[in-house]
């Protein structure tokens, strides 16, 4: 039962100050640490802020929290691990899909017709590597333009939709509320 779900830039400001929130601690970690270490340990962190402070704050991030709106289970109840793997890991993967299997396409037109061409007499010939590298760019492009078409559809499903439920909103068996706790 979705009661006083929260609409599209409602749920776009509060992501928009998590990510403020990571783009400064990306700056601090950046400074602290100078080895190459600071982006991974800042998705890590990233990462498990998105997974696991809804879990124990009652659906919040920060961003949600300054906004007043929050991340509840179809029945209004406080949303668990296994909901918030499906709604961020699950979802995240529907979502990124397309990419891969883009990448996936580059790799192989890249690998089986490099081979071909490494095989050939044409090794070094600009013509027909450029034509390959073209080749697999199309296939990478084609899995992003699909990918930022489900976070479109996303977007417009909060808009348009009653309930305000996006994909990942679907998949977890989730909404975002403003009925606070």
């Amino acid at each position: 039962m979705v009661e006083n779900p929260a609409g599209f830039w409602v749920r776009f400001g509060a992501q928009a100050i998590d990510a403020l929130i990571f783009i400064v601690l990306g700056l601090v970690l950046g400074t602290i640490l100078s080895n190459g270490t600071s982006e991974w340990v800042s998705n890590i962190i990233s990462f498990l802020y998105a997974l696991l402070l809804p879990i124990f704050w009652y659906g919040y991030t920060v961003g949600k929290k300054a906004l007043k709106v929050r991340i509840v289970k179809l029945d209004g109840s406080q949303v668990s691990f296994w909901t918030m793997i499906k709604r961020y890991v699950i979802a995240g993967i529907v979502y990124g899909l397309p990419s891969f299997i883009g990448v996936i396409g580059f790799l192989v037109t890249v690998g089986v017709s490099g081979f071909d061409v490494f095989m050939s007499e044409n090794l070094m010939n600009d013509e027909v590597l450029g034509g390959l590298l073209l080749k697999g760019f199309v296939w990478v492009m084609i899995g992003l333009l699909l990918s930022g078409v489900l976070y479109i559809i996303s977007a417009f499903m909060i808009g348009l939709r009653e309930d305000k439920r996006a994909l990942h909103d679907l998949i977890a068996g989730t909404f975002v509320t403003k009925n606070l706790p």
